[in-house]
């Protein structure tokens, strides 16, 4: 098998595989997309929320955001917390709250993108009688993030993309793919082709083991 890779961004990777069967970049997709590892928020204690969202839609929202950490300084049974408060203004308007605004209790531990917006906080006038008053609205909450894999719940896949196309005819060798991998912004995708090649290797040394001994 060679391995070329033809463009390399932040968040993307593109790679022709030569000398490799179809069904052996499909594995490697399957094992990107559902075995490699990665940090998602999976329990959120709201203490507050007046916002026009329900409890439930705001803790999806939350566990869909990539957070970015490095695998090999974490383990399967770790845990991290991050909080996150907010209210909307003084006067009559409105803020949105962006992940920028969650607070981790490990600085190894963050939001992948700043901008991602979370929910919109309004304020709104209200008058009673002769007197203005302002409602305001105020979300308050502790979430939990833990590892887990993409077979297990989509917030923890770390590609928003992956597939191969046949490359024959595109001026490459015979039996030729590209992989094209793009990454939420979670893992380096380079370190994510890595894991998900690594992860396969030992499935495939786990069943010549079993197949040998028996």
């Amino acid at each position: 098998m060679e391995v070329k890779i033809v463009e390399r961004e932040e968040n993307e990777v593109k790679i022709v595989l030569s000398g490799v069967k179809v069904r052996f970049a499909n594995a490697l997709r399957r094992a990107m997309i559902a075995e490699v590892p990665k940090l998602a928020i999976d329990e959120v204690n709201i203490h507050e929320n007046t916002s026009l969202l329900y409890d439930e839609q705001l803790a999806l929202r939350l566990a869909l955001i990539p957070l970015k950490t490095d695998l090999s300084a974490c383990s399967a049974d770790d845990v991290f917390f991050l909080s996150l408060e907010a209210i909307s203004p003084e006067r009559a308007g409105y803020t949105m709250v962006y992940s920028k605004e969650l607070i981790s209790s490990d600085p190894k531990v963050e939001a992948a993108f700043e901008n991602i917006p979370i929910v919109k906080l309004i304020s709104t006038e209200r008058e009673i009688g002769i007197i203005k008053t302002i409602a305001r609205q105020k979300i308050s909450l502790e979430a939990i993030a833990r590892l887990g894999k993409g077979k297990e719940h989509v917030k923890w896949q770390p590609v928003t993309a992956c597939g191969y196309k046949d490359m024959q005819g595109e001026e490459e060798p015979k039996n030729a793919l590209l992989v094209t991998v793009e990454g939420d912004g979670s893992l380096p995708v380079d370190e994510i082709v890595v894991e998900a090649a690594r992860i396969m290797r030992e499935k495939c040394e786990s069943v010549a083991e079993e197949l040998t001994s028996s």
